[in-house]
């Protein structure tokens, strides 16, 4: 019989310890949080890069209307096309911040183009190259290559421990541009 009392005192016993080491747990974990040096990248650049992106493409979209409307020769030519694109890579490079856009940490099939060879002729035949713009079933298709933007994210202090991210992404996009009476409509593919 007093066994069995001393069966039930340990079992409370050992319910009371188990909860005084979970409080201990409890308040070093608390305690460390207030000690913890680390520090976390912001997504701040990564939303920006997004919108600059959007933004980009709202000044594409109003500078292809605007070429195609000053081209010379009739639609679906060489002729109209070589026209339409020399107008369209001009608006681009007179266009700061769409240069600016363009040209931010940019990389080529895998290679950042270096501050030389950030010109018109990488607009034209690395961005936006001939082999790109085609007449298929009477409608002009149009389209910016893949290339990618690179960037190192980190965080804002440095002194605490922080995880500096890789980021990349690609953007192309392909237009399609139809012929309505005198003006053109132009969808994203």
């Amino acid at each position: 019989m007093v066994r069995n009392k001393q069966g039930q005192f340990f079992s409370l016993y050992m319910a009371v310890f188990t909860l005084f080491l979970c409080g201990v747990v409890i308040a070093l974990y608390i305690v460390q949080q207030g000690n913890a040096q680390s520090s976390l990248v912001s997504p701040r650049d990564v939303l920006m890069m997004g919108d600059s992106l959007s933004i980009f493409e709202l000044r594409e979209v109003e500078l292809i209307k605007s070429s195609l409307e000053g081209a010379s020769g009739e639609f679906g030519t060489d002729a109209f096309l070589d026209s339409f694109r020399g107008r369209f890579i001009g608006g681009v490079m007179a266009n700061e911040k769409m240069t600016d856009f363009i040209f931010a940490n940019l990389f080529i099939n895998k290679v950042e183009i270096r501050e030389q060879d950030k010109n018109r002729n990488l607009i034209e035949w690395g961005v936006y190259p001939r082999g790109d713009a085609k007449l298929v079933d009477g409608k002009l298709v149009f389209a910016r290559a893949n290339v990618e933007k690179r960037m190192l994210l980190t965080a804002k202090e440095n002194s605490k421990i922080n995880f500096p991210i890789d980021f990349s992404f690609n953007f192309e996009k392909k237009y399609i541009i139809t012929p309505v009476g005198e003006q053109f409509e132009v969808e994203v593919a």
